[in-house]
Order: structure tokens, then C-alpha cells, then sequence
């Protein structure tokens, strides 16, 4: 997958207009790599949560909702969070079929920085789901599947 691709379609539907660092092609990897800490379901949606240990400041004043946007986009969780839901979309597809509606049945992704419990934001940054980045990412991932694929010796 495209690192570029990948970082325009998160910046256009991810806290779009902030400015955030460029995406790293390893940075990237290591992000496919990864796993997400919980995936559970409540009031009948799904949600992926990542747990974070970030100090951001001295005391709960640094960890209000913009401190935590702003850290989302610096260390580029948005690109992992956008892959976290596009991994429980197309596994909520898969289990549930015709009856998955990702509009009633998918929650988001919850990004609880542990430091900032005390904050105004209760530590937690919430990214709602956009249906426009989960179809833009598989369409991405559509077109690797149709790219020819090395011959091995």
C-alpha cells in the first residue's frame, strides 16, 4: 500500500485542515504490523481501542482535547487508527454479512491516553468512522490485489 495515498485520504477525513508530519513508508509498515490493544462491542457498535502512555505535560491542563488531537496527529495515530477500522469493517463484513450496517454498527476508534485520565477530556480522543476513508482505503488495497505479482525463481 501507498504510503502517500494512504496519508492524503487520512489527512482529507481525519481531523482535516491540521497540519501533521509527512507519512513515513516504514513508519507505515510498522503500522501493518501492528495489533490493536481491545476491540469491543457496545450498545450494539463496534469499537477498536488503543491504549496510549504519551506524556504530554505536568498536569491535567496538557491533556484537553486539543493537546490530544494534536498528539494523535504528531506521532501519526490517525494512519493507525484509519487501519485499525478498516480491519474491524471488513471483519464485521465478513462475520455478519448482508446484515453489517457499518452506519448503526460501527462505533469509531478510542485512543485513551492513560497520563491524561484527569483531564478535561478524560484522556480520551474519539475518531468517528468515516464510510468515504474505509471505502478510499479498500479501494487502495482493491488495487494491490490487482497488481501483478513477482514471479519467484
Amino acid at each position: 500500500m501507498s504510503a502517500p495515498r494512504i496519508d492524503a485520504l487520512c489527512r482529507q477525513h481525519i481531523l482535516p485542515g491540521r497540519p501533521r508530519p509527512a507519512l513515513p513508508e516504514r513508519e507505515l509498515h510498522g503500522m501493518l504490523m501492528g495489533f490493536a490493544d481491545l476491540v469491543f462491542q457496545h450498545g450494539g457498535r463496534y469499537w477498536v481501542l488503543d491504549y496510549k502512555t504519551n506524556h504530554l505535560g505536568q498536569d491535567a491542563a496538557a491533556y484537553g482535547a486539543g493537546a490530544l488531537a494534536q498528539a494523535m496527529l504528531e506521532h501519526r495515530y490517525d494512519v493507525q487508527a484509519a487501519l485499525y477500522l478498516l480491519a474491524l469493517h471488513r471483519l464485521l463484513h465478513s462475520r455478519l454479512g448482508a446484515a453489517y450496517d457499518p452506519q448503526k454498527q460501527l462505533g469509531g476508534a478510542l485512543y485513551f491516553f492513560l497520563r491524561g485520565l484527569d483531564g478535561e477530556a478524560a484522556g480520551m480522543q474519539v475518531l468517528q468512522p468515516s464510510l468515504d476513508l474505509l471505502e478510499g482505503l479498500e479501494a487502495l488495497l482493491d488495487d494491490r490485489a490487482e497488481e501483478p505479482q513477482e514471479m519467484q525463481p
